[in-house]
């Protein structure tokens, strides 16, 4: 097994020790911090993909959003 040495701010530290006192249980709370950061950032990807369908219909929107902003 790989020792991993994870930097982060004394606020955040303090969180981690406050919620996982034990070493075993840090372990499992950085494992589910992880799991979950990586689950929503699959997420993000899907929700790109929703704007590209829809990015004509959008830039259409901004066009005419844009065209109001045009002085005379």
């Amino acid at each position: 097994m790989t020792t991993v040495q994870i930097e982060m701010p004394d606020e955040i530290a303090s969180e981690f020790y406050r919620r996982a006192p034990h070493p075993e249980r840090r372990v499992e709370l950085a494992e589910r911090i992880f799991r979950e950061y990586f689950s929503a950032h699959n997420a993000a990807e899907s929700e790109l993909d929703l704007v590209n369908q829809h990015a004509d219909e959008l830039n259409r929107e901004a066009e005419d959003v844009l065209g109001y902003q045009v002085l005379p």
